[in-house]
């Protein structure tokens, strides 16, 4: 009994250390844009939940009690930064996970080593709109910063998994050489309408139009945020015919009663595409989104 008793204590023991070997690191992300690419660094070492949906609007989500619950358990917090995702800071505080709050080994904000873009130079007031003070936050839809923010979370997953560091750095670089041969084909695709005029909804497309050399002419809210008024949609249209504008671009979560009002008076179509990974079926990874996003840009111009 006592030498059964020894092997079943042996075997109980192998179990559980098989179970831990296997254990995958829980990540947990504001953004289902940032999931994936956790995902992509992290390959089968991580198991991973986004915060918000694809198809929220990202200045509007609600915290929820689930998800203080899910910050508590993680091991990996990582976020877009640049005070877009401040609504996680309570559930942050709520949660008292201190391995994921700032300066933690776990937390990974994402806009490190970002170069910002429309930086405020004025003293902000609301009747600015909504203004960040830390510079436009929507980086991520210019795709070589995703490069940088997978190699913001791959350096948490470092911190709180060193032993597989190799297997973190290996999936980065894989992951930025998929990145950039795919960008190589989207720049293609945009050449021949460098120097466009766009107009967008909100200010979400600054780093995209920077990337592949179009223009935005104007924006459909007159301020960031602030909802457009029938003088300024006036203003905006006699705009677009004046420049000749054939494009209007927008993620497909905006309200379209103006744009399809603006696409009626201009001729400009109004080429709603996903914002973010799963904002849509089968845009289901950070390439899939720009696949989707330049193709229908693309196929507007011509």
């Amino acid at each position: 009994m006592k030498r059964a008793a020894f092997f079943l204590a042996c075997l109980l023991g192998l179990a559980l250390s098989g179970l831990r070997a296997q254990a995958k690191i829980y990540v947990v992300t504001t953004d289902p844009t940032l999931a994936d690419l956790a995902r992509s660094v992290g390959g089968d070492r991580v198991r991973v939940e986004s915060l918000s949906r694809g198809t929220d609007d990202p200045h509007q989500v609600e915290p929820r009690p689930s998800m203080v619950v899910k910050v508590s358990r993680a091991q990996v917090f990582a976020r877009i930064g640049m005070d877009l995702d401040m609504w996680a800071d309570s559930i942050l505080e709520k949660a008292g996970n201190r391995s994921v709050m700032r300066g933690g080994r776990g937390y990974a904000d994402c806009s490190l080593g970002i170069k910002p873009l429309e930086v405020p130079t004025t003293k902000l007031d609301p009747s600015m709109g909504d203004i960040h003070v830390y510079g436009n936050p929507h980086y991520l839809l210019d795709p070589a910063n995703g490069i940088i923010a997978a190699g913001n979370i791959a350096a948490a997953l470092i911190r709180v998994d060193p032993a597989n560091r190799e297997y973190y750095v290996q999936r980065h670089q894989a992951f930025g050489r998929d990145l950039l041969n795919a960008l190589n084909r989207w720049r293609g695709m945009l050449a021949p309408y460098r120097g466009a005029q766009v107009v967008v909804y909100h200010r979400s497309w600054a780093y995209f139009m920077a990337r592949f050399g179009l223009t935005e002419l104007g924006s459909i809210e007159p301020k960031p945020g602030i909802p457009p008024s029938p003088g300024h949609v006036n203003d905006l249209v006699r705009a677009m015919r004046s420049a000749g504008v054939r494009v209007m671009l927008m993620e497909n979560f905006r309200a379209r009663r103006f744009p399809d009002m603006i696409e009626k008076q201009t001729g400009a179509r109004a080429v709603f595409v996903p914002g973010a990974v799963d904002a849509e079926p089968g845009v289901d990874s950070y390439i899939r989104l720009f696949d989707v996003i330049v193709s229908r840009l693309s196929a507007a111009f011509k």
